[in-house]
């Protein structure tokens, strides 16, 4: 089998030449990514775990991002950042290797149920298909990248279970976290998938199946739970990132092969949605099969049914159904969906190829067809060369609308202050000050009550500390900055980002979870050993 391990990272290497390139490549936020990353780095550097609130950002007035942010990409940077590499090269790695993974693990994955040639047919067609290449080339989408190297190592993790291997219970918990912590809107999207696939491949044991899968959601709750809290103090909880009726799509967008680079799918050189000429003859090839033999596969017939109403949401004719049901904008941008066609189509390829007598034939046919169909789409807009000093020192908030701005700033503020710290009224000195991201300290010599003003906007979670006591802070100002008090006298002051309650609570749940994960391990080595 390893032959095939060998031959899929091969051909994934086809799809990702761009990435051996010296720079970086113009997309709607792989760039930003990068400049994320670089505030991430520095604001964990200095301390600051997990990270929520980076300073830099937002002309160095602090920007909450990487507290709403999917943060496991940028902690997996961090392992080619230690080893030498750059703010760009390390954001490139982790789309390389995730890209790779994504196609070995699907190939593990297929192979728990179908044989060698199936499973090496969908591996690659779960990499060649245009959604990926969009994802990649276009819209830069680091989170969703990882989040298809995730999926399939939940789906053959689910396998394992439904052949009795209980190694895989809390290997389902840790890979659901995995997915969760690499992109949230794509885990609301595959988890209610994998809970279909459990309850159509697993006869026995579904309770106990079902609460590692939710101990995988408690494991990343110190992201989640902390950001469904918080997301009512900014201005996403007002603001609607996309309207769901500009990107629905009539049905010759979904079948005919076009390519383009805009943010919107009707709009001229538009990005694509199309499923792909593979992706269509599997699920074509699939419905054939149900109807002409009598195997009988429930998976399978599952799969169809979501394959077609992902077909229908994508259109136009779906707008009532977006607007009925509760919460289902919350994906933003309903061509994510295409995700689940990519998995599922993975699915299909390898069931067809195991029923085909020719599997050689085959196979051979829809890996050449997935390849040529696609790689035409290996091809950035552009390249561009900025180095990594500009990315390390960019100050921009790095999202559309300033959405995760506090909604107590009213103005933001456009200029970047000359100090952190200052005397806003009174008479008061500061002789000493020490600025590390997202934690500053001064001395400060008041002749009279006077009133600091700390140059980072606030957010639950900030505190100011006056000779080791908790002083109140105030931020009932335009731009919503760090206000507070000091009396006459000499002051050492401590300004740091610690953590809300909530956040606390959510860390506490998940390393709750991490223990009880790590206690069936020792429970199953135990067992092994006795």
């Amino acid at each position: 089998m390893k032959k095939y391990y060998y031959l899929i990272i091969l051909i994934s290497l086809i799809a990702l030449w761009p990435f051996f390139k010296t720079g970086y490549f113009e997309s709607h936020d792989g760039q930003w990514m990068v400049i994320r990353f670089s505030a991430f780095h520095q604001t964990l550097a200095d301390g600051q775990f997990p990270v929520r609130f980076v300073d830099r950002l937002n002309n160095n007035y602090g920007y909450p991002v990487l507290n709403f942010l999917y943060p496991l990409p940028f902690y997996l940077a961090e392992i080619p950042k230690v080893l030498g590499f750059g703010f760009v090269d390390s954001i490139k790695i982790i789309f390389a290797v995730s890209t790779i993974a994504s196609s070995v693990f699907m190939f593990w994955a297929l192979s728990q149920f179908f044989g060698k040639y199936a499973s090496f047919t969908g591996a690659i067609v779960y990499l060649f298909v245009p959604y990926r290449f969009l994802d990649i080339y276009v819209r830069g989408s680091l989170g969703e990248n990882l989040a298809f190297a995730f999926a399939p190592l939940i789906l053959g993790s689910v396998f394992k279970i439904a052949k009795g291997k209980k190694l895989f219970f809390p290997l389902l918990s840790i890979f659901v976290a995995g997915l969760i912590l690499s992109h949230n809107v794509m885990a609301v999207l595959f988890l209610p998938l994998f809970l279909l696939v459990i309850l159509t491949t697993i006869k026995k044991r579904i309770p106990v199946v079902l609460a590692f899968l939710g101990l995988g959601i408690l494991a990343s709750a110190f992201f989640w739970l902390s950001a469904l809290y918080d997301l009512q103090f900014v201005h996403l909880s007002q603001i609607k990132i996309s309207n769901i009726e500009d990107y629905l799509v009539n049905v010759t967008k979904l079948i005919w092969p076009t390519w383009g680079y805009g943010p919107n799918p009707n709009a001229t050189s538009g990005l694509s949605v199309q499923l792909g000429i593979v992706t269509i003859s599997v699920f074509i090839g699939t419905v054939l099969l149900k109807l002409t033999t009598k195997y009988k596969n429930f998976l399978i017939d599952a799969l169809l049914i979501v394959f077609v109403l992902i077909f229908v949401l994508l259109t136009k004719y779906s707008l009532s159904i977006w607007k009925l049901i509760p919460y289902l904008d919350i994906i933003q941008f309903p061509f994510r969906l295409l995700s689940l066609v990519v998995f599922i189509s993975a699915i299909f390829s390898a069931f067809i190829v195991s029923l085909n007598r020719n599997k050689i034939v085959l196979a051979i046919l829809l890996v050449l067809a997935s390849i040529l169909s696609t790689i035409i789409y290996t091809k950035p807009m552009s390249f561009v060369n900025k180095g990594d000093a500009y990315y390390s020192t960019n100050e921009d908030t790095t999202t559309v609308k300033d959405e995760y701005l506090p909604l107590w700033v009213s103005e933001k503020p456009n200029t970047r202050a000359v100090n952190k710290i200052e005397v806003a009224s009174g008479d008061a000195k500061i002789y000493e000050r020490e600025i590390k991201h997202s934690f500053y300290s001064a001395d400060i010599k008041a002749q009279e009550e006077s009133i600091i003003k700390v140059n980072s906007i606030y957010f639950p979670g900030w505190e100011v500390r006056e000779n080791g006591r908790k002083v109140p802070i105030s931020y009932q100002n335009k731009y919503g900055l760090i206000t507070f008090k000091l009396s006459a006298g000499i002051h050492k002051v401590i300004i740091n980002y610690a953590r809300s309650p909530v956040h606390r609570l959510s860390e506490y749940i998940s390393l709750l979870a991490f223990f009880v994960i790590g206690g069936y391990f020792y429970f199953l080595w135990q067992r092994k050993n006795s």
